[in-house]
């Protein structure tokens, strides 16, 4: 009975094999990217754009020091549905190592950014007061195969 079961195993792993290989026969990965949505409260425009003006210069200085690739700020244009989102925030990686241990990389670059601790809470309670995150994903990149 054993070594029925041992045979069974045996062959619904190797039956699994040749879906794992083929699902990148198409394509191939070329990095990672955090894509954070967010909407703007009612009447707090001014104080949420006051707030993200730090974000580009966090992203410069984390690209100089090879933490991400890149950067994108997009504004919504088409304003309706239960998921409505404003600004959206595209943060590009190298690849998923990239990410390891990136929050412990990227605080020295961050303080340095804000400059004070206290200029670092006002401007974060700012963003929490003008704005609410809709989702964030961690997305991957591909290049897809001819």
């Amino acid at each position: 009975m054993k070594l029925i079961a041992r045979g069974l195993l045996v062959l619904s792993v190797a039956a699994l094999l040749p879906l794992c290989a083929s699902a990148q026969e198409h394509y191939s990965y070329t990095g990672v990217s955090r894509v954070v949505t967010i909407r703007i409260l009612p009447g707090k425009s001014e104080e949420f754009y006051k707030a993200f003006a730090y974000a580009p210069k966090v992203f410069e200085a984390e690209k100089e020091a090879g933490l991400i690739t890149g950067y994108a700020l997009l504004t919504s244009v088409d304003y309706s549905g239960p998921d409505k989102w404003d600004f959206k925030i595209v943060i590009m990686y190298k690849d998923m190592a990239a990410l390891d241990d990136l929050s412990n990389k990227a605080e020295p670059i961050v303080a340095k950014v804000y400059g004070t601790p206290e200029k670092r809470a006002e401007i974060s309670k700012l963003r929490t007061e003008s704005s609410e995150v809709v989702s964030s994903e961690l997305e991957r990149n591909i290049v897809l195969k001819p």
